[in-house]
Parts: C-alpha cells; structure tokens; sequence
C-alpha cells in the first residue's frame, strides 16, 4: 500500500485533529477542576467536537440533518444500502431545509454503522 494515497492521508490528518482536540478538552478539563498549571483555553464539548471534527460548525447546528439522515437509512436501507442518485433525490425531495447545505451530514449519517 501506498501512504502517498489520498484517503490514507486523510486518515492521517483526521486522527492528528482528534488527537489535538482531545489533548485541548483534556486540558480544559485540568483547569476546570482547579489546575494552576493547566491553560484555560476557554472551550467547552462543542468546540472539542468541532476541532475532532475539522469544522468550525457545532454539532447542534446540523443534529436536524445528522437526524434525518440517520432516520433515512432506517427506512432505505435494505432498498438503498449504498447511497446513489435515486436515493439523494429521494431525499432531496423529503428534507425539510437547505438540503445542499446540509446534504453531506445527512450522507455521513445514512453510512454510519454503529
């Protein structure tokens, strides 16, 4: 295998920016139960999941598409089990909002498997 493919190295990059964002709430987490050597970073789980993430959009800002998305593979999924062009406007058609805007956390939660 290649490390010079892409998606290896966004692999690479999305465990480095969880590794940094759980090393910041960890540090947080110092301060706030009394640390004196611990930085106050001013930071909360929002922003620990917006870093991991590599977005500065909080979760809550998209719970409405994570939801549908999420709900749409419950109700697709043995039909649909890949998403395709059929499925996205099927979708597309029953979302209730900006569906370009919000089109890529609905597919990230039709393909999450628990």
């Amino acid at each position: 295998m290649k490390s010079s493919t892409k998606w290896y190295a966004e692999q690479l990059s999305a465990r480095e920016r969880i590794k940094a964002a759980l090393a910041n709430d960890w540090e947080q987490t110092k301060h706030d139960f009394g640390s004196t050597t611990a930085r106050d970073l001013n930071q909360d789980v929002d922003d620990t999941v917006k870093q991991a993430a590599g977005t500065k959009d909080a979760f809550e800002n998209h719970e409405q598409a994570f939801r549908f998305g999420y709900a749409a593979q419950s109700h697709y999924g043995e039909q649909y089990p890949e998403w395709n062009d059929e499925l996205d406007a099927s979708l597309r058609k029953d979302f209730e909002g900006d569906y370009d805007a919000e089109r890529i956390y609905i597919l990230y939660a039709y393909q999450y498997r628990p």
